[in-house]
């Protein structure tokens, strides 16, 4: 039996942050309903990932969102 992988688009943002506490909370209420399938905070490097399965929205107005966050800096995606 032979697997095949499945080729699904997703959108990974990062941004640089100041900021963590209750920002995980307000992240996930702002990206509702995007299909988030991962999001981590570098403590460390100071910077939060965020991966979002899908096609056929906005990728510029998410980053636009992310950045109105309080602590979110320079927000890119890729």
């Amino acid at each position: 039996m032979t697997l095949l992988a499945v080729e699904r688009t997703v959108t990974v943002f990062t941004a640089h942050v100041v900021e963590t506490e209750g920002m995980l909370a307000r992240i996930a209420v702002m990206l509702n309903p995007y299909d988030v399938r991962e999001l981590a905070l570098s403590l460390d490097e100071g910077t939060l990932s965020i991966t979002v399965e899908g096609e056929g929205f906005d990728a510029g107005r998410v980053a636009a969102r992310l950045d109105k966050v309080i602590g979110v800096l320079e927000v890119t995606y890729s």
